[in-house]
């Protein structure tokens, strides 16, 4: 039935795709940090500092907390401890990472080499400072790739995000029970892979392209086996706003998404968008708008999906910013709008999402883990009733849907992905009310 279409795929491949977000998420680096607040708490400290300059303990806990929130201060706190002992491994580490963060790579890259060259400098830092050499080795070449592999295991309680046995449809009609929800396993593998030419150019413009795979395979229910494939590219162009601390740029793009269904072409898709980067403050900024005409194939387990080819415009803002100095939050907010072949299946949804990565180690343990909670909503309008479904009404659903992501070091970029999330929809039609627990585990390797 429309129903099982609708459902069946729509929702498998937003959780299709939740590992591949989790791991996009936890790669992201801090975003630029606000000034910090010399009137509060940090008063004391800084008076303390004054007061006994070659105070090392002092100085270092003002330059840790002041790295929460304005990294230039921080810097200059790091440099008059050089001056009164330049002997300092981990000063000289710290102001590294410091002009990383402000995307000065040549003076980074000096700060971790003289570093090296420490007597007091640990295993641990010297490991720590020559992976970051290698990262800022590649990000001052005019062609740079990166992405990463992950493949796992997966277990479900509703893949196919189907209703409970009991339910009926108010048309009068039988619902297949192949896709009332059951539980099962499946083995899936995702990639993600992001090429940036530099022109490099006063005005940093810049050439971009992605391609992100998922593939799952179910155990039993083969009816709910998914691949995915998705292609991005397109200029950015730099513009000036005469202010060094804040960044605008402004990229067109194209976007080619393609996917199986039951082992068979089901969907594909082509069009563009519009985004626009920039930072107010500590607070990273990505509004975005794209049109992609969608074609969906019908096949033995899905007849009817023609009807939901047509046209599906998407609106939103991505913004990131610090919390505490290994917190950081994501969020987004997105309205979509399809306009689809068959008239019931046209929907308006609203959706809201929020990330809370948040780096940390365990003492004696430099290697870093990433934990990240998230919580999320959407609100599904459809447009019409739908006569197979219930002919009354027409559908209005609400998704509520819960997290927790952990990554954990193995081996330089190996790692190990977890995540365990909850959905639950609730809807005036109960064809469209489902509940929903994944529990995912692989290594992930990044590049």
């Amino acid at each position: 039935m429309q129903v099982e279409l609708r459902r069946a795929f729509w929702r498998r491949f937003a959780g299709a795709l939740a590992p591949i977000g989790l791991l996009v998420l936890s790669a992201l680096s801090a975003s630029a940090q606000a000034p910090s607040d010399f009137a509060g708490n940090l008063s004391p400290l800084f008076q303390g500092i004054l007061a006994r300059p070659s105070d090392l303990n002092t100085t270092l806990q003002y330059a840790a907390a002041a790295s929460a929130d304005d990294i230039e201060s921080a810097i200059g706190t790091y440099e008059q401890l050089l001056f009164y002992n330049p002997t300092l491994s981990r000063v000289r580490f710290e102001l590294g990472v410091l002009y990383f963060r402000l995307g000065s790579y040549e003076m980074a890259r000096s700060y971790f080499q003289s570093a090296l060259q420490m007597r007091d400098i640990t295993p641990d830092l010297s490991e720590r400072a020559q992976d970051l050499i290698e990262v800022i080795d590649k990000k001052l070449q005019a062609d740079q790739f990166t992405g990463y592999v992950q493949t796992g295991l997966a277990y479900q309680t509703n893949p196919g995000a189907g209703p409970g046995a009991q339910t009926v449809l108010a048309s009068g009609r039988t619902f297949n029970t192949s896709f009332f929800s059951k539980p099962d396993w499946n083995w899936f593998g995702a990639f993600g892979l992001n090429y940036v030419h530099d022109f490099e150019n006063q005005s940093g413009d810049t050439f971009e392209a992605s391609a992100v795979g998922y593939d799952a395979q179910e155990f039993t229910l083969h009816q709910f086996d998914v691949g995915v494939l998705e292609l991005r590219a397109g200029p950015r162009f730099g513009i000036s706003t005469g202010d060094p601390k804040t960044s605008l740029s402004i990229k067109p793009y194209l976007v080619a998404t393609g996917a199986l269904l039951a082992d068979a072409p089901y969907y594909g898709g082509l069009g563009g968008g519009l985004t626009l980067h920039t930072n107010l403050g500590n607070v990273a900024l990505d509004p975005y708008a794209e049109i992609v005409q969608q074609s969906f194939r019908n096949s033995s387990f899905y007849p009817l999906a023609s009807g939901l080819s047509g046209t599906l415009s998407t609106y939103g803002l991505q913004a990131s910013g610090p919390v505490v100095n290994s917190l950081t939050w994501q969020s987004r907010l997105g309205f979509g709008h399809a306009n689809d072949n068959f008239g019931p299946y046209s929907y308006d949804v609203y959706a809201a999402d929020l990330w809370l990565p948040w780096n940390f180690s365990f003492p004696g343990d430099g290697r870093v883990w990433t934990l990240i909670p998230s919580a999320g909503v959407s609100r599904w309008l459809y447009s019409a009733p739908d006569p197979n479904i219930d002919p009354t009404q027409t559908p209005r659903s609400t998704e509520w849907r819960v997290g927790l992501g952990l990554e954990v070091p193995l081996w330089k970029q190996l790692v190990l992905g977890t995540l365990v999330q909850y959905r639950a929809d609730q809807s005036n039609i109960p064809a469209f009310t489902m509940h929903d627990l994944l529990v995912s585990a692989g290594p992930t390797f990044k590049f």
